[in-house]
């Protein structure tokens, strides 16, 4: 029987696949706290729990009339993304996907009638820097599952497919980690201003209301109160959230929901990108289980 054994909500921003001293140009001669935040990720978490999948849910991978899952088994190459080819370019990767659980996801979407869900095989279905990003960081040979976030999704679209992946991994025989790849509230500043809001200093959050708004969500979190979390989706979606913040709710019904109560803990500090919010929060297994 498989088991989840540790989740994080992680920052994918773009920012963190420049060299440092781009980014400590950019930020006042300061570097951002989210790249050795994905350092303290790896060495002190994923060393320790040894998962043998990963799946990340990918806000940058867009998807209108159903949940996609990458199903194929094996990826190798380079990324150039497309919104930033100057700055995000021939980035390689190579690793193993996981087709086991993408079929085991199949078997389960099929036994509902209330969503949709598509296990895609194909050669030549892109990859996205939400997923190349924490790749690049933290994979160490572990199979990677990526999982779209629907542009069409409402929060009980995405809570039905982490439930689908909820037993989809109790049938598999292994451990997985979950990563809700993106961020937080997501507007950026216009294009003719938007280089005068390169630096993580939360002045350049879009707005105070969005800062505020992010700000109560991660004090939710790290209570571990996602039923909370879940009911704010109305309100918080005025303020944009990444993926409709698809990927957070994902993570959150495969780990139990409303019922889940795990807190988390800050790995990076709340930081301001071109007038989004990012953060990277870890929540541990409990002791006693997820809904402990």
């Amino acid at each position: 029987m498989g088991e989840i054994i540790g989740a994080g909500l992680v920052s994918h921003v773009p920012t963190i696949m420049l060299s440092e001293q781009i980014r400590r140009e950019l930020n006042h001669g300061k570097d951002t706290t989210l790249v050795p935040g994905l350092h303290q990720i790896r060495s002190e978490i994923l060393d320790e729990l040894k998962p043998d999948t990963i799946v990340i849910f990918d806000t940058h991978w867009h998807t209108t009339f159903e949940h996609v899952v990458d199903g194929r088994d094996h990826y190798k190459g380079f990324h150039t993304s497309d919104e930033l080819p100057r700055s995000l370019r021939d980035v390689p990767y190579e690793y193993d996907g996981d087709p086991e659980l993408g079929l085991l996801i199949e078997e389960e979407a099929s036994k509902r009638t209330d969503t949709w869900v598509h296990v895609s095989r194909n050669a030549h279905l892109p990859i996205h820097y939400g997923t190349v990003n924490l790749v690049h960081y933290l994979h160490r040979g572990e199979k990677i599952l990526s999982v779209s976030t629907a542009q069409t999704g409402e929060p009980h679209d995405f809570l039905k497919f982490g439930e689908i992946l909820q037993e989809a991994i109790k049938r598999m025989d292994g451990r997985v980690v979950l990563l809700a790849s993106g961020g937080l509230s997501h507007r950026f500043w216009p294009l003719s201003t938007i280089r005068d809001h390169e630096a993580t200093d939360l002045s350049h959050v879009f707005t105070q209301e969005a800062r505020e708004m992010d700000e109560k969500v991660i004090s939710l979190l790290l209570e571990g109160k996602h039923a909370e979390v879940i009911a704010l989706m109305p309100e918080y979606r005025k303020h944009a959230p990444e993926g409709r913040f698809g990927h957070y709710l994902m993570m959150a019904a495969a780990l139990g929901g409303e019922a889940w109560t795990a807190p988390g803990r800050k790995m990076s500090e709340y930081e301001a990108s071109v007038g989004t919010g990012q953060v990277h929060i870890w929540f541990d297994k409990p002791a006693a289980g997820w809904n402990a």
